[in-house]
Order: structure tokens, then sequence, then C-alpha cells
């Protein structure tokens, strides 16, 4: 064995074993981390010296990739006074505290909550609701990466609570932004669950069942003395509440309470052109379906929406209605989805979801040329039956079998590196035997299938920049980053803040290779700090990113 040091803080090992038939192992070493490359000693034996050194080369490339180092580029207070639901899970019914605190019918999280961070030239634009209780409007902040500084517009419109109950908080209810790089616009999604015109059923969303802002264009460089209000266009339509509406019923300016009605968890992305998309779910749990539409920034309006599953499935030859739980996404130069479902089924083993599901687009709007994982085109689209998609079932790795014993919610996600690696994480809990299982399926680019392992730690959401994979979340209240090479299962820290703030929550959005980490620092009350964190990934700005936005 001989073994020299490259650097100060790399290793390179080249091992020859003493049989003949045993394979050369070339390792590199840093910070715990390591690459190798193995071939036969005959084939090693007759390479000449340059030959060798190459092979050292991209031995020493793996591992540069893999230990790179993670810094904490710039941290930022956006406001002291972010929208929070301090108070306790309630049901229907309960009456207003009147103890200040705000009580919330799902979770207490609303601000620094969905797709509410978007890095745009030297610009990060971040949403949230004003707390406290009784104010509740909608904001939208702009940072100047450059200049440090912040402009901030504070919207008419407040959160309207659970199925407008204005004292119960709505967690679904997040602000989605997004800015169009062809034209510059600023679109705002936002205060949505589901609603129609007889949802609430007293009828109080008749005319506002859907939340819609745009700015004119151009609007998203302003000097910050002109990035006002009266940028955003106003409703002049004959369902508008006032002279201070900015709200719009619609994408396009002409009601239509099919397409518009009954939508939830909006979220935008770009294509490789600049196209600006977006997506929401259409219906229920266990009877919906995804939505999506394109910016058409030429003609400023949006085109009718695609849809890319049925709602309704039993009309169509299906023995259930089911519903989605994930997310629709613009990785690696496609438009894909990932899930699970929820079917309407209440007597199997599941009590939530099941399965993982995997679909994607060679058309670059998505309206068409849908494919499973392994390249063959869907039989439907539409998607009517979700087992043409099922990439495997994570429900089968626990023993429970018994009605509802079944449990998978939360901690699942998706994504794909620039290689073409699929990467899919779950968690199922055994209910009988009280036993959680976190779940990696991965499938490395060139592969007929997926590799499933329950020899993983867990991650709620996972990023991808390049060929790399990325958790990142909270870890004793601070951010934390873990790194993992595409196609595998193996993940290493590589960023841990050991002091400073500790944090609630937060939202996470990657690009350029940085992480934009939206969080709400650890305070009390219904009206709380909210902070940015630029978090340099060390693998330079023209490294292929992830378009896509997830919660810790």
């Amino acid at each position: 064995m001989k073994n020299g040091p490259v650097s100060p803080s790399i290793g390179v090992m080249i091992i020859l074993p003493p049989k003949q038939n045993k394979p050369v192992a070339i390792r590199a070493e840093h910070r715990g981390c390591s690459v190798g490359l193995v071939c036969s000693q005959e084939v090693y034996k007759k390479m000449n010296y340059w030959k060798k050194q190459l092979l050292l080369m991209v031995c020493l490339s793996g591992i540069a990739t893999v230990s790179a180092e993670v810094t904490l580029e710039q941290e930022v207070k956006i406001t002291d006074s972010a929208l929070h639901f301090d108070g306790v899970k309630v049901k229907r019914g309960t009456p207003d505290n009147k103890e200040g605190k705000y009580d919330y019918y799902f979770g207490p999280q609303i601000s620094a909550h969905g797709d509410s961070v978007k890095p745009f030239g030297d610009y990060v634009f971040l949403t949230w609701y004003h707390g406290g209780k009784d104010n509740r409007h909608v904001m939208l902040t702009r940072y100047n990466t450059l200049t440090g500084s912040l402009a901030t517009i504070k919207f008419p419109h407040r959160h309207t609570g659970w199925q407008g109950i204005r004292h119960i908080g709505e967690s679904h209810n997040t602000i989605a932004v997004a800015i169009s790089p062809i034209d510059g616009t600023i679109h705002l999604l936002y205060d949505m669950h589901g609603y129609d015109r007889i949802r609430p059923g007293d009828g109080s969303f008749a005319n506002d069942y859907f939340r819609y802002s745009y700015s004119v264009p151009g609007a998203a460089t302003l000097p910050d003395s002109e990035f006002t209000l009266d940028k955003f266009v106003k409703d002049t339509s004959a369902k508008s509440e006032g002279n201070d509406d900015y709200k719009h019923l619609s994408l396009t300016g002409v009601e239509d309470h099919e397409q518009y009605s009954r939508l939830t968890y909006p979220k935008f992305f770009t294509n490789t052109d600049g196209t600006l998309l977006m997506y929401m779910r259409k219906g229920r749990d266990n009877n919906g379906g995804y939505v999506f539409s394109r910016y058409e920034a030429d003609n400023k309006t949006w085109s009718p929406f695609i849809r890319f599953n049925v709602t309704d499935a039993s009309n169509y030859g299906q023995p259930y209605d089911w519903g989605l739980y994930g997310n629709m996404k613009y990785v690696n130069g496609k438009l894909r989805v990932g899930f699970q479902r929820r079917l309407a089924n209440k007597e199997d083993k599941y009590s939530h979801q099941n399965g993982f599901y995997y679909a994607y687009s060679d058309h670059p709007d998505g309206r068409d040329q849908w494919k499973t994982h392994e390249g063959k085109p869907l039989p439907v689209f539409p998607v009517q039956d979700a087992d043409t998609i099922k990439v495997g079932e994570p429900g089968d790795l626990v023993e429970a079998s018994g009605k509802n014993q079944v449990s998978i919610t939360g901690g699942f996600d998706w994504n794909v590196t620039a290689r073409g690696d699929i990467h899919i994480v779950g968690k199922v809990k055994d209910k009988l035997n009280n036993q959680t299982v976190n779940v990696h399926s991965y499938k490395p680019a060139g592969a007929k299938k997926f590799t499933t392992t329950k020899d993983f730690s867990g991650a709620d959401k996972i990023y991808t920049a390049g060929n790399d994979i990325y958790i990142v979340g909270l870890k004793d209240g601070r951010p934390f980053i873990e790194k993992g090479i595409g196609g595998t299962n193996n993940f290493a820290l590589v960023y841990h803040a050991q002091s400073g703030k500790t944090f609630n929550h937060g939202t996470v959005h990657i690009a350029n290779g940085k992480v934009y980490f939206y969080m709400m620092e650890k305070k009390s009350g219904s009206s709380q700090p909210l902070y940015l964190q630029i978090i340099d990934l060390g693998i330079g700005g023209g490294s292929a990113a992830s378009n896509m936005v997830a919660d810790n």
C-alpha cells in the first residue's frame, strides 16, 4: 500500500492487493468523505504514468466535489413582525379565545412557508403575512443582495383564516411569488384552500375564491423608491371589491369558476427558455389533481390549465377516486411530477397515502409527451390510473397489514440531478408495531430499476445542484446541510451552524449554487421575526440547480 498526501487535507491511497486476481483500489479521503475507483491489476499495471495520473485526477475531482466548502454568505432580518399562529390547534366552531393568541385549524406556520422565497438577478423576493392576529396583511419584500437594502409593499388583503373565520389561522394559505425573466413582472398567488362560490358555506367567497396579483412589466427591478403598491394592477372588473382591490379572480382577467375554483398549494417555476409556469392542486385530499399553466409574456396573460391527472377517477373506470400529495417541479430541463397517492378506499391498510409515483414530460411546457421513469409513453394523459407511473410501495416495508395500520404522511420528496439520477424519499409508520421506517429509493442515470433502502436517516425535503443531492433543514434550531453523490445513498454532513440565532421553521430555494433559507426565529407571540440566510454551496454559480422550493 502506498499512501501520500496530495494536500494538507486530502489523502490518496492506492491499494495493490497481494493476490493477482484482486482489483486495485484507488481512494481519496477528506473530512470523512471518500471517493473511490477500482480496476483490475492487469489493466492497472499496463497503464503508463500519464494514464495513472489521469485516474488519480478523476478520483481527486470526485472528492473535491463532495468536500467543497459550504459557507454562510449573508444573513439579513426581513421583518420583526411576521404572522405566526401562536395558539393551539382547534376544531370547527371554536370561539375566539379573546387572549391575543392566534389559534389554528391545521398547523401553526403561515409566514416563511410555501413558495415564498425567490432569487432574481441581484434581488431576493420574499412574501409574508404581517402580524399580529388583528393585522394579517399580505406583504412582499425585495432584498438587494448588493446594497443590503429592503423595499416592502403592503397589500390591502388580509389573511381570511380557516373557512373565512378570521380568528382561526389556516396554514395552507401561503403566498407564492415569482418573477417572469422575460418581462420583469411580479406574480403572487395567495390565501387559498379549495374555495369556491359555496365554500365557505356562507357564500362569503363567491367573488373571492381565487386570489392573484400581478405587476406591470419591469416592476421587479425598479429602484427602491419606485417599488410601490401602485406598480401592481388593480381589479377593475364587475367583481372588483373597490378602489384598492389588487386581487384578480382568474389568471386571464376573465372569470371562469370551473377553472379557478377549489384550488390549493400554489407554486411557480421557470423552464429553460425563461417561461414562467405555475401549478396548483384542484379538488381535495382523496379526489384531487394537478393543474398547470404557462405565462405568455407577449400577451400578458396565462394559458388555459392543463390537467396532469383526472379528478373523479371512478368515472374513468378506476375502482376509487384518488388524490395526490407531492410536487411538480421543473428540474434538469424537464417538467416532472412525483407524489404519493391518497386513495378513496377506507378499508385498506393505509390511513392516508401510499406508494411512490413519478413521471416526466419531454415537452418544455408539459402539455404532452409524458413518460414513465423508464422512458415509456404514458398510455393515457391526463393520468387516470396512478399505477401506470408507480415506482414502488414503501408501505410493504413494514409488517402491519390491518385496516388503517400503515400511516404514510410527511417526509416525502423527490428530485433529479443534472446527470439524471432520480431520488425519492418517504416515511412509513407501522402503527401496529409502533415502528417508523425512513425510505430512500434512487435510480442512477442509465439504470433500469430503482434501488430501495431503509438504511436512511430521513429527510423532509431533498434538493439538487449539479450532480449532487442535498438535504437542507434545521437541527437544534439551526441550519444544516447534508450532501450526497447523485445515484447513491451516501450522504455526509457538510454544514451545521453551531452558533447564532435559533429558528422555528423555514422554507428553502436553491439556485445558482446557493441555498436561500428563509426562516422564522424562535420567539413568542403572533408577530415574530423573519430572516434570510444565503449559504454558498461552494460549487460555483454556473452549476445546474433545482428550480423548486420546499418547507422545513
